[in-house]
C-alpha cells in the first residue's frame, strides 16, 4: 500500500479539528478558531511524522496532550478540555472500528496512523457519531443529577460565542437598568469575545455569595442572546474569570425564568451555594 505523507497530514488535520471543536462544544465553551487550527496542525504534523517513527503509546499520549495545550491554553479549562478531546478521540476510534467491521471495509493502519484508503465519509460519520454519543452521555448525566443545561448564543460587537449554561434557581442577579435577570458566564468560555482588559473597564454589578457578601462582577451588555433557539434580544451577562461549579459541562449559570423576560424581584445580588 502506498501512503502519501501530504494525504495523511491533511486528513488527520481535518479530523483533529473536528474532534477538538467537538470537545469544546461538549464542555459548552467557545474556543478561538485559530487555536483549534493550531491544535489540528500539531495533530496532522504528528500523524505525518509518526509514519517514520516506532509505534509508541506514550508518544501518542504526549501528542494528544500537546494538541490539547495548543488548542485550549488560555481557555481557563485546558486540562478538562484536553481530557474531553481524549474521550472524543477514543469514541471516534471505536466508531471507526464498528463501521469498518459492519461495512466489511478494511481499516489499514501504518504505525498506528489511520491511512486514508477508507472513504472520507466513513470517518466524518464516525466523528459525528462519537460527538453525538458523548453529547447523549453528558445530557443523561446532567438529567440524573437534576441539572438542566441550556445552549446559549451570545452576540457582542457583531461576534458570537456559543456556551452551555446551567439553569440555576439560586441566581437572582438582575440588571439595574432593566430589572431583567442576568446570567453569569466564564469570560474564557467566550473565545476571545472580551479581553481581560476590556472586562476590567466594564461597569460592575454587585453580588453576594457564600463567604463573600460584597463582591462585584463586570456587566457586559450584549446585542443579543439566543437561548435554546429562542431569541431573547439585547441582554446583559455578568463575567467571571472562572466557571461556576466544576465547569466540566457548562460555562456559566442561567437564572430560572430569565428566558421569559421575567424581572427578578428587586435584587441586584446573586446567591451561590
Amino acid at each position: 500500500m502506498v501512503i502519501y505523507v501530504e494525504s495523511v497530514l491533511a486528513f488527520n488535520f481535518l479530523l483533529d479539528y473536528l474532534l477538538l471543536f467537538g470537545a469544546a462544544r461538549l464542555a459548552g465553551r467557545t474556543v478561538a478558531r485559530r487555536r483549534l487550527l493550531f491544535g489540528a496542525a500539531v495533530g496532522g504534523g504528528y500523524a505525518a511524522v509518526q509514519l517514520f517513527l516506532p509505534r509508541s503509546v506514550l508518544l501518542l499520549l504526549l501528542a494528544l496532550a500537546v494538541m490539547g495545550a495548543a488548542a485550549f491554553s488560555g481557555s481557563g479549562r485546558a486540562v478538562k478540555l484536553t481530557l474531553l478531546f481524549f474521550l472524543a478521540s477514543c469514541g471516534f476510534a471505536g466508531v471507526v472500528v464498528l463501521l469498518g467491521q459492519g461495512t466489511g471495509t478494511m481499516t489499514r493502519l501504518a504505525r498506528g496512523v489511520v491511512a486514508a484508503d477508507l472513504p472520507w465519509g466513513i470517518f466524518l460519520i464516525a466523528a459525528g457519531l462519537s460527538y453525538l454519543l458523548l453529547s447523549v452521555v453528558f445530557r443523561f448525566g446532567a438529567a440524573r443529577t437534576g441539572r438542566e443545561v441550556a445552549e446559549a448564543v451570545i452576540t457582542y460587537r457583531g461576534k458570537t460565542a456559543r456556551v452551555r449554561l446551567l439553569r440555576d434557581t439560586g441566581n437572582t442577579l438582575s440588571d439595574p437598568a432593566t430589572g431583567l435577570g442576568v446570567p453569569v458566564v466564564d469570560r474564557h468560555a467566550l473565545g476571545g469575545l472580551v479581553s481581560k482588559e476590556e472586562a476590567a473597564a466594564l461597569p460592575r454589578i454587585p453580588y453576594c455569595s457564600v463567604g463573600r457578601a460584597d463582591g462585584s462582577l463586570p456587566l457586559l451588555r450584549c446585542e443579543a442572546i439566543i437561548l435554546d433557539g429562542k431569541d431573547l434580544g439585547a441582554r446583559s451577562v455578568a463575567l467571571t474569570e472562572r466557571p461556576p461549579g466544576d465547569g466540566s459541562a457548562y460555562a456559566g449559570l442561567w437564572c430560572e425564568g430569565c428566558e421569559k423576560g421575567e424581572k427578578n424581584a428587586g435584587t441586584t445580588q446573586k446567591t451561590m451555594g
